[in-house]
Order: structure tokens, then C-alpha cells, then sequence
């Protein structure tokens, strides 16, 4: 008896842990591929809940802080994967900062974009 629940046990554990790698991967591949630009600033978002759905947000940004890409992940099993999210783009981030008060995964969006004005004054520092 025991043995059968410990083996069972055991293969819930190795296929959680596969399917948490291949999550891994899909999120690998999105930011590798929304960063391959020429230009422009890249930030990544977390909001995470105790009970509830997760999301992660992966904006991009060109020169000037306009959005130009979103990328959102939202769910609570290892089967979530990045879809195209545009209902933003073209919004410079600090419209969008105001917008994000009404929007349920605003904190994602608003630490990424908190990424996204780091990147943006560190380079007007160096360029100084």
C-alpha cells in the first residue's frame, strides 16, 4: 500500500518539476526574442498572489518610452504560457502608469515599467 502512494507521489514530484522546466523554457525563449532589438528598453513584472492568479508582463519599450511590444503570462498551473497582450501599445509608460490604477494586473505592468525608467536614467546618466 504504501509503496504504490510513495511511487505515485514520486511521479506527480518528476512530472511537476518537467513541466516547471518547460515553463521555464517558454519564458527563456519570450525574453530572448522581445529582446532582440536594436533599440529601446525591455522590463519584466511580477505579480505574484498567495492564493490566485500570477502574472508576469514583459514589456517593451523604443527611445522615447513608447510601448511598442507586450508580452503576459497569466494562471496558476505550469500550463501558462506568454501571449500577445496590445491593448497598450503605442502609449507612452507614464500614460500608461495612470491607466494602470483601474487594471487588476497593474502591478506587473508597473514594475516592469519601474525597470524600464531605471534602464532609461541610467542612460541619460552616462550620456552626461
Amino acid at each position: 500500500m504504501w509503496g504504490w502512494f510513495i511511487a505515485i507521489f514520486a511521479g506527480i514530484w518528476i512530472l511537476q518539476i518537467l513541466m516547471t522546466k518547460i515553463q521555464l523554457r517558454n519564458y527563456q525563449a519570450t525574453l530572448k526574442k522581445m529582446s532582440n532589438r536594436p533599440s529601446g528598453y525591455l522590463g519584466v513584472g511580477i505579480q505574484k498572489q498567495k492564493l490566485g492568479i500570477g502574472v508576469i508582463a514583459i514589456l517593451v519599450t523604443d527611445e522615447e518610452g513608447l510601448l511598442i511590444e507586450c508580452q503576459l503570462m497569466k494562471g496558476v498551473t505550469v500550463f501558462s504560457r506568454f501571449e500577445e497582450f496590445s491593448k497598450y501599445n503605442g502609449l507612452h509608460i507614464e500614460s500608461l502608469k495612470e491607466k494602470l490604477n483601474d487594471e487588476p494586473d497593474g502591478q506587473a505592468f508597473k514594475m516592469a515599467i519601474e525597470k524600464i525608467e531605471a534602464q532609461m536614467s541610467k542612460k541619460t546618466n552616462l550620456a552626461v
